[in-house]
């Protein structure tokens, strides 16, 4: 396909929501969360302890209800949604787990302050077209921006990249799942049309890596730096369904895995989680710089009926969960976050590029 057709496809699925014009001196802070699947596996969403059963006991708002404050709070929060939002519980895929949930279910992210979601992962076509096509309906009727490439072209409206106006920072999103070393010239040529756009930051979201492992695999370092190489400011991985650690490259955030947030079906995994926040500041004309990579510890609950976050406050317990963030090894070209991460939960930017725990004076 064309550049010239890329370019109008983008534009036509762009998201148009400028939240307000850029002014001298303000800042953007935007939150990334993980796995959100607002439903559960089609054989145990009638059970009694299932999350199915608990939203239509408690309410569209009750899902997010404990972290509500924060994700409103922020410029814009970004999530994966990794579940099929559709009446069609027939056509699900040949797997054991197929993730469903009620289409009105929407409603919870935007109750919860949810703004924007990746659409593709592993979970996506569990009821084929006509459950991937009702997410999308879903999505879109509720007016929240969505994006993602199952696909590279073949079906245009399965290869969303979108653009949302933050602040007056025109913000440029794409996402791919399990992501091949054949994906990345796609991935950047679509990098390249969010900047002919005027896209003044570009993210990149990538479900991958490896279930219930609390590190990257080797190619995952490589991978990440290749596509910020290809002009993304941030790179964002979801799919393990637990925290790994953030690492920097060029000054630019790699979050590898942003864990489980809520979750209908899934036992046995690091309970971990967190809200990840990145604030930048913007000149008159929402031009952005990286001020500021903080964290809001969690702890991701699946059991008894209770599937809501739960902030955590104990030293102990949010020690650990920072511990997942930050890892002392040293890959080659990338920053750690700084030691004095474990105690601050912040990393900010200095103006030569390196990452101190303390805001600078």
């Amino acid at each position: 396909m064309k550049r010239g057709i890329l370019i109008l496809l983008a534009m036509l699925l762009a998201c148009l929501a400028g939240i307000s014009q850029a002014e001298e001196g303000q800042t953007m802070t935007l939150s990334f969360i993980g796995d959100v699947s607002l439903g559960d596996a089609v054989q145990y969403r009638n059970a009694r302890t299932s999350l199915t059963v608990a939203i239509d006991a408690n309410g569209l708002e009750w899902p997010f209800s404990t972290v509500s404050e924060y994700l409103t709070a922020d410029d814009c929060t970004f999530a994966n949604l990794e579940v099929v939002l559709t009446e069609h519980a027939n056509r699900k895929a040949n797997k054991a787990f197929p993730l469903i949930g009620r289409p009105e279910f929407v409603r919870c992210l935007t109750l919860g302050g949810v703004d924007v979601v990746n659409t593709v992962n592993n979970h996506c076509k569990d009821f084929g077209a006509v459950g991937y096509n009702d997410t999308l309906a879903a999505l879109d009727g509720e007016g929240i921006c969505n994006f993602g490439s199952t696909d590279w072209g073949s079906h245009p409206e399965w290869d969303r990249i979108a653009v949302l106006e933050v602040r007056g920072c025109k913000i440029g999103m794409i996402g791919i799942s399990y992501p091949q070393n054949n994906d990345q010239k796609n991935i950047a040529d679509r990098i390249a049309i969010l900047r002919e756009q005027g896209c003044q930051l570009v993210i990149v979201s990538l479900h991958w890596g490896r279930e219930k492992h609390l590190t990257p695999n080797s190619g995952q370092y490589t991978y990440a730096q290749n596509i910020i190489d290809s002009g993304a400011d941030v790179v964002w991985g979801h799919h393990p369904h637990v925290l790994q650690p953030v690492y920097f490259y060029k000054g630019k955030p790699i979050m590898f895995s942003t864990g489980n947030f809520i979750f209908g079906t899934m036992q046995s995994v690091d309970p971990y989680t967190g809200i990840f926040q990145l604030t930048y500041d913007l000149d008159g004309e929402g031009n952005p710089t990286l001020r500021l990579f903080s964290t809001i510890p969690l702890r991701f609950r699946h059991g008894g009926g209770e599937f809501r976050p739960e902030v955590l406050t104990e030293e102990k317990a949010v020690r650990t969960f920072r511990s997942r963030v930050y890892n002392k090894k040293t890959v080659k070209n990338m920053t750690n976050l700084p030691a004095g991460f474990m105690d601050t939960g912040e990393a900010w930017v200095l103006p030569d590029g390196s990452l101190s725990a303390v805001k600078p004076e």
